[in-house]
């Protein structure tokens, strides 16, 4: 609100209108304004000629009439009237040329002439190019008749017809001058539509980079654009913090060569031409790009990708780099492992009781009856699974897990992991088949290989239906041993088959049921094919049934 009271809009109304009323004044004033300094000097020289003029007060009347008219100009108030009146002032200014040319007679028979600007003033008004022609018409004859009329004497034809060539001039400038100011207000019109139309765009451009900027700062991810050239573009507020934790102490505003940038290790600088930037500004594609910026405690972990940008042509136009802070990720995976680690360290001791104590039970065997020496050797067998595992899981974490591969008959540890899951698979009530040859050599080694067939098969036998089946199979082919385990239970979806060797991954699907286990089975089984040298594959349908591959090579004969 202004002090008055008034609404700031209809203050700009009120400003915009005065200064359009303004305007119209001026520019009628100046229209009157040329032609009356012409007529002024004209006057001037018809005195100087006065005994030469037909009539001395019938031009100065004339004269005072154009300058009565200019006075008009210059204070009616034209934000009331009408524009259509406004023509009244060139039709007083024909009168006004008209008196003075019948004064002048021949001594300044050029007069007339003047009536060329109230002519160029009503062409270049609003009215019509047909209705700006008729006036000049009428008001030019009117100037040369009516000296012809006024006089003694007989009027002819001729006398009529000597004259004509001043409306004829006149009318072809009407002509020409109003449609010069129609083409003229063509143009202003689409020049004004082609200026609106760019401020729209101006506004919507700016509408949308304020969008994108919004947009861009509420993402919890650091966004960079770069140009081809290597400028920055674009970075969002997320990328700027990023920045200032990378840059040095005391630079703030560091080049990529000069950030503080380093390996996994979080110590070991990364060179300029690994780093992640620069490798995006060259053309390269990042996925999954994973850095340390900044040190000591405000140090963090950045997993970066990126994107490269094309022209029309398919050039390199730049680059657009995504960083997402991993920082906590990497703390709770690296939590997880000190929990394992501390877990498996604590289940040795009470391991290494049991087994000891089930040995000096064993070695009395013969003091206990039949079944009860065979649930203790059951018993010792497990016990012995799950030292196992202990180790295998500090293995892993301590990255020392190894297999020693020796001939070995495959079919028997197939039969093996047959008859040891068989109560377990008709509780389940799951029918266990195995295809395998009774005797299949190969060389592997025959305690890793049977863990992970056991492991395979436990997760087949916790994973199925009652009434489905699980089908064991074992080949010797030229790429080495081939050992399968397929079962008919509820699969494993398309999108989440890539995970199922990942620590502790459990599916949609499992995670949803009462099956217990911690998503390391088939990381260890993993582990098993890849130390000797193999590669394990899996196939899976929702509500079919899953396929485990473990190909393992073999040495030439």
């Amino acid at each position: 609100m202004t002090d008055s009271g008034w609404p700031r809009r209809a203050v700009d109304l009120v400003a915009t209108g005065a200064g359009w009323s303004r305007n119209r004044r001026r520019r009628i004033v100046l229209s009157e304004l040329a032609l009356t300094i012409t007529f002024t000097l004209t006057v001037g020289l018809g005195l100087v000629q006065r005994d030469a003029l037909d009539s001395t007060a019938l031009f100065l009347a004339g004269w005072a009439l154009n300058l009565v008219v200019l006075v008009l100009c210059c204070v009616l108030p034209w934000s009331r009237i009408s524009g259509r009146w406004v023509i009244l002032m060139p039709l007083l200014d024909f009168v006004a040329i008209g008196l003075a040319r019948a004064a002048a007679g021949d001594a300044l028979s050029g007069v007339g002439l003047l009536a060329a600007f109230p002519v160029v003033w009503i062409a270049a008004s609003r009215v019509r190019t047909a209705a700006a022609v008729a006036i000049t018409v009428l008001a030019s004859l009117a100037i040369i008749w009516f000296p012809l009329v006024a006089q003694p004497g007989p009027v002819t034809l001729d006398t009529l017809i000597d004259p004509i060539l001043l409306p004829i001039m006149l009318t072809g400038l009407a002509w020409f001058v109003s449609e010069l100011t129609k083409d003229n207000r063509r143009r202003q019109a689409a020049l004004q539509a082609s200026q609106a139309a760019l401020r729209e765009s101006v506004e919507a451009g700016r509408a949308r980079e304020r969008l994108l900027r919004t947009v861009l700062d509420t993402v919890s991810v650091g966004v960079l654009a770069v140009s081809a050239r290597g400028d920055d573009v674009l970075m969002n507020a997320r990328q700027r913090e990023g920045h200032a934790t990378a840059a040095p102490p005391g630079n703030d505003d560091p080049t990529e060569a000069e950030l503080l940038i380093f390996g996994e290790d979080r110590v070991t600088p990364l060179p300029p031409d690994r780093r992640p930037v620069l490798r995006a500004i060259g053309g390269e594609d990042l996925d999954g790009e994973q850095v340390w910026v900044g040190t000591g405690r405000s140090q963090r972990a950045l997993s970066i990708s990126s994107r490269s940008m094309h022209d029309d042509d398919g050039a390199f136009a730049g680059t657009v780099v995504s960083f997402n802070d991993v920082t906590e990720l990497l703390r709770a995976l690296h939590a997880k492992d000190d929990f394992l680690s501390n877990v498996s360290h604590e289940f040795r001791t009470p391991l290494t009781s049991i087994l000891g104590y089930l040995e000096l039970t064993a070695e009395r065997s013969d003091d206990l009856p039949d079944d009860v020496a065979g649930f203790i050797t059951v018993a010792r067998r497990n016990a012995l699974r799950l030292e196992r595992l202990v180790e295998d899981l500090l293995a892993i974490n301590a990255g020392t897990f190894q297999v020693h591969p020796v001939p070995t008959d495959v079919g028997g540890i197939l039969a093996e992991a047959t008859s040891s899951s068989l109560v377990r698979a008709a509780r389940a009530g799951v029918r266990l088949v195995n295809r395998a040859p009774s005797r299949l050599p190969a060389v592997a080694d025959p305690v890793r290989l049977a863990q992970a067939v056991d492991n395979l098969v436990s997760n087949a036998v916790k994973y199925n239906r009652r009434g489905g089946s699980i089908t064991l199979d074992a080949t010797l082919g030229e790429d080495g041993l081939t050992v399968q385990v397929e079962d008919t239970g509820i699969g494993i979806e398309a999108e989440e088959l890539h995970q199922v060797f990942d620590r502790f991954f459990r599916s949609s699907s499992v995670r949803s049921s009462s099956v217990p286990g911690v998503g390391l089975g088939l990381l260890i089984t993993k582990s098993i094919v890849s130390e000797h040298g193999g590669s394990i594959t899996v196939t899976s349908e929702p509500g079919v049934g899953t396929c485990f591959s473990m190909l393992i090579p073999q040495p030439a004969p």
